[in-house]
């Protein structure tokens, strides 16, 4: 910021008088009648004194701070959009459901469960011309080695694995909650940063009124100060606003998807109609919260946890674990 004097007719007679408000016209009038300049009998560490007094007392606040007020803003932001992900109550429920979900894809017992409702819903069509040469050459799942003991034991670890998981997660609603709460804050912290931005930017100047008491100091009481960063603020505030604004369109979605309809129960009916598993139980609190949270990427993924939760599932793997242990008690009579 670069400050003048104003002469001294201005310093001597209207300063006296006129409030800041009505300091533009008489500036106007004072520049308009004086057509030479006139030299001022000023150094150049009073000139620094006076730029930088005028800077902290006559540039508006949002001026000299908006940068650094950006800055916080958009850390605010970053932070309440990622809290869940750090908070260790949520992250680490978070972190659980994913790895069981990658574990529920790469697991041999979920192909195999898959594969036998594509042969169920194929052996249910119309034995058609088309179809009854194909139903000969399809080979029933249930009857191909497809799982040795080793995927089948691995299977039924991972259906225990899901049971505690769901009785972890079906306890309570944290996570909800936690994500509910950092959706409100966000869109409250964008409204409020669009409303005092938006009105600060009118506040944004190229030449300001300074008022100083120095007169006795430097013979001058009024300076005409100018800010030479006005233009290009003023810009930069314009695209900081769009940018917001835009970030709040994108992050008013999650709080109406929140709102539109209830996300603590999970229910599998769609896949209890188009498939074959039957007994799958609906899930509550966060377990239904992260189903539905998997939905927004793929239904299928919530489709494999399924295939685990289904009373098919549980009676097979639970098979598994008798045979391994009578074949076990079997061999032990045998050996003594």
């Amino acid at each position: 910021m670069t400050c003048l004097p104003l002469n001294y007719k201005l310093n001597e007679t209207t300063a006296a008088m006129l409030k800041p408000g009505a300091m533009d016209s008489a500036t106007n009038e004072e520049f308009s009648a004086e057509k030479s300049g006139r030299p001022i009998n000023l150094d150049y560490q009073q000139y620094l004194y006076i730029n930088h007094v005028c800077y902290q007392n006559a540039l508006p606040w949002f001026s000299k701070y908006f940068p650094y007020l950006a800055l916080v803003n958009s850390l605010v932001l970053m932070a309440s959009s990622n809290f869940w992900f750090r908070y260790p109550k949520t992250s680490s429920k978070i972190e659980h459901f994913l790895s069981i979900l990658m574990k529920c894809f790469e697991s041999p017992w979920t192909i195999k469960a898959v594969s036998e409702m594509v042969y169920q819903n194929f052996v249910d069509l119309p034995k058609t011309t088309d179809t009854r040469g194909c139903q000969e050459q399809f080979i029933s799942p249930s009857s191909s080695p497809i799982l040795d003991w080793k995927e089948r034991e691995q299977g039924r670890a991972l259906f225990e694995k899901i049971c505690r998981f769901r009785a972890h997660a079906e306890g309570a609603s944290l996570i909800y909650m936690v994500y509910m709460g950092q959706t409100i804050f966000k869109v409250a912290k964008i409204l409020t940063v669009l409303g005092y931005t938006s009105n600060c930017i009118g506040a944004i100047s190229f030449e300001h009124v300074c008022w100083l008491d120095t007169e006795n100091l430097t013979g001058y009481s009024v300076f005409l100060c100018n800010h030479s960063l006005a233009f290009i603020l003023q810009k930069l505030m314009v695209t900081y606003l769009f940018l917001v604004f835009l970030y709040g369109v994108v992050g008013a979605y999650p709080l109406m998807w929140l709102l539109r309809q209830p996300l603590q129960k999970y229910s599998f009916k769609q896949m209890r109609e188009d498939s074959h598993f039957l007994g799958i139980p609906d899930v509550y609190n966060d377990f239904a919260f992260l189903l539905h949270m998997a939905d927004q990427c793929d239904q299928l993924y919530s489709w494999r946890f399924a295939i685990f939760l289904s009373a098919m599932s549980k009676s097979s793997l639970l098979d598994v674990g008798l045979e391994h242990k009578a074949s076990i008690e079997g061999l032990q009579l045998h050996v003594h």
